[in-house]
This record gives C-alpha cells, structure tokens and sequence, in this order.
C-alpha cells in the first residue's frame, strides 16, 4: 500500500473529506492508472453521497484488475448504494468465490438482505461471516439489530454483550445495547448506554436520537406509541401496508355496522373513537412529546433545532385550538368553531411532516402537501360559507396518512 493510500484512509476514517480529495488528486495525478486510487475515490463520492460518480469510479478500478478482492468489494458498495442490489449480489458472489475468508463481504450482503428486509436470510449471511471471524464487531451489531427485527431480543442482547467484551469503547454498540434495552423496555438502562455511547463519540446521532426515545418512552402515554413504531418496524413494507389497510377497512366496517344495527353502537363506537385516536396519535406524537422533552434537564440538550421548532408549532397549533374553542364555548361564534377544528385538524400533517428526517425527501413534499392544507383550510376560516374548501381540507387531512406513509416508505428505499 502507498502512502498515499494511508493518508485517504486517515482522513476519511476522520471525516475530513477536503483533505482526502486533496490527497486523491495528486495520488491520480501520478498515477492516473493505479486501481487503489480509483477505489478510494468511489469512497469518497460515497462520503460525499455522490452515488453515481461513486460507482463510475469503482468501475474504473476494477478494469484495471478484474479479480482483485477488495476491488469487487468496492464495486459491489458502490452498486449497493446506488440500490442496484442485484448487481451487488452478483460482485459479492464473485468476491467470495475470489476470495472466500473475506468476512466483509457476508457483512456487505447481509446489509443487502437488510435493506430489502429480507431478515432471515441477513441473519444468515451474518452468521457466515461470524465463522470466519467470531469478533467482527460490525458483524455482531448488525446481527443484534437483525435478531431485533425477528424479535429475538435476548439473543440480540447476547450479541451485544460480546461486542461490547470485544471493544468496550465502541460507541455504535452501546447505542445499539440501548435500543435492545428500549425493546426489553429497560428505560432507565437504555438511557446509561446511549449516554455512554454520546459520551465516546458525541456526533453519533444514532444514539442521540435513542436517547430521545428512552428518555420520552418512561410517559406510559407515548410508550405505547413507541412500542407500535418498534412493531411497525419489524414488519416488511407489504405487511406494513396490510395492517394499515386492514385497519381501515375495520374502522369502515364498525361504521357501517353501527349504521346498519344501533343497537350494537356502545360497542362498536369504542372501536371507531380508537381508531381516530390511534390516527391521530401516531403523527403528533412526535412533536407533542418533543414539546415536554424540552421540560426535561438531559432531553433538552438532545434535541435538534428542527425538532424545536416542530415542537414549538405543534404546542401552538394544539394551544390555538384549546383556546378558539374556549372562546366557542363562551360566544357562541362559528368561526371560532371553524377557527379550532382548523388548527386542531392541521396538528396531524405538520405533526407528521417533522416526524420525518429533516431534507430528505418525504420531508420536502410532505412539507409542500401541508401547505397547501394550511392554505385551504386558512381560507375555508375565512369563506366559512364557502364549503368547498372545507370539503378540500377535510379530504386532504384524511387522506394524509396515506400519502405520508408511502413517501415516508419511499424515502427508507433512498440514501
């Protein structure tokens, strides 16, 4: 290896991406032709999330030497990120078949079963890689959040355990130690391991935002909201959408029943309040909780900018509608009605809308569709006589779990 190939490594194992492709120019600059150089340029556009440019330069490496292990290695990251996983299939298999005891290739496949939520067959890959390298610390926490997914929760504990008695001074696996603790419902466990884990690296967002989660999950009201999230996870995309689908159809059949048969409406209306309750819950729940995490003296200091401010128009929205209905009450003014189930109604998308990562995608046309809810709703308060934009709004807020889950499902295929 030069020393060229040392310096990008220093640098982009620390993050200082500038200084990597100063490096990588004047490697490339004397020695246009050299495969390790282009190998370490798709790193970096990897780094860089430019995935194209990622790929085009793994390719130039590997034409250079076509069976070199680390190289198809390197093809196949560049195909992974770039969600070509069929073709990262195939390069891992040619890795392996090069050079079979090389565990980060099991390690790489089984990130690929994982993105396509392909468990069983993640943990299997895991395993594979664990026999030919029982301390692989990468292997032992995928393999923790694989068993995870499969609910297999003692046994991710377990995993977890050894990679900790391997490198005790990891951080991504005392952050994982706490969302196994979180899943065992170990609260005030998980909130020491994810401080642990911030301590040791404190830009590792993974345990910051398990520290949110710990800390907010001790509120029984917000811990079942967090237990159907965690549940939520476990299932693949196609049963996500049969749950959500089914219950639906539920809510529509206890309404049309309650219609047909009066008599059985103390039964049935408990279902259908459950439901909006549950509808409403699962995207204010976020920011709503956010909003008393401020209250708390660690929580205050884990949370985002964004996520302040999705708090803070959260608590501004609920408070406007609490007091336009107060304000009803003693008036007896329908545009104050209007005025409250406008701003109430419009605390589920902006609630979703920063439930989501902030500049990704989901969030961008999430951010679009609630603006334009705003408008319509803001001007149905204005023309209350007007009922078409009451219709719209009304239509828009129910249909938004709906397109909000599937942008948000979108944007989970994306990097």
């Amino acid at each position: 290896m030069s020393q060229h190939f040392d310096r990008v490594r220093f640098y982009l194992q620390r993050e200082r991406l500038t200084e990597a492709e100063r490096e990588l120019e004047t490697w490339l600059r004397a020695e246009a032709d050299n495969p390790l150089a282009h190998a370490m340029r798709s790193e970096l556009r990897i780094e860089q999330k430019q995935f194209a440019a990622a790929l085009t330069a793994a390719e130039t490496a590997l034409g250079y030497a076509p069976d070199d292990p680390f190289l198809l290695y390197m093809l196949a990251r560049a195909q992974f990120f770039n969600k070509r996983t069929t073709d990262a299939r195939a390069t891992i298999a040619r890795g392996i078949a090069t050079d079979p005891a090389d565990e980060d290739f099991y390690l790489l496949l089984a990130n690929v079963d994982a993105y396509e939520e392909k468990w069983p067959a993640a943990l299997e890959s895991v395993d594979r890689g664990l026999a030919l390298e029982p301390a692989h610390v990468q292997l032992l926490n995928l393999r923790a959040q694989v068993l995870l997914k499969l609910n297999r929760k003692e046994e991710a504990r377990q995993s977890l355990d050894y990679a900790l008695q391997e490198a005790p001074t990891d951080s991504y696996s005392h952050a994982n130690m706490g969302w196994a603790a979180i899943e065992q419902d170990r609260y005030d466990g998980a909130v020491g391991h994810f401080q642990e884990a911030l301590r040791l690296d404190p830009q590792n967002d993974y345990a910051r935002n398990g520290l949110k989660e710990a800390i907010k999950g001790k509120n029984l009201l917000y811990r079942g909201v967090l237990k159907y999230f965690l549940w939520l996870g476990r299932l693949q995309e196609r049963g996500r959408w049969v749950f959500i689908i089914g219950l639906y159809l539920l809510y529509r059949g206890a309404l049309q029943l309650a219609d047909s048969y009066p008599q059985l409406s103390y039964v049935l209306y408990p279902v259908i309040g459950v439901y909006v309750l549950f509808a409403f819950s699962s995207w204010i729940a976020v920011p709503i909780s956010n909003l008393f995490l401020r209250l708390h003296p660690l929580g205050k200091h884990a949370l985002t900018d964004d996520e302040r401010l999705g708090s803070t128009l959260a608590g501004t929205l609920l408070g406007g509608a609490l007091l336009s209905l107060i304000a009803f009450y003693f008036t007896d003014s329908d545009r104050l009605l209007f005025l409250g189930g406008f701003l109430g109604l419009l605390l589920i998308p902006v609630g979703g809308t920063f439930s989501t990562e902030p500049g990704g995608s989901a969030r961008r046309k999430m951010l679009y569709y609630t603006g334009a809810l705003a408008l319509i709703g803001g001007l149905g308060c204005i023309f209350i006589n007007q009922a078409i934009f009451l219709i719209l709004f009304a239509l828009g807020i129910f249909a938004f779990g709906w397109v909000a889950n599937y942008l948000v499902g979108q944007e989970a295929k994306e990097f």
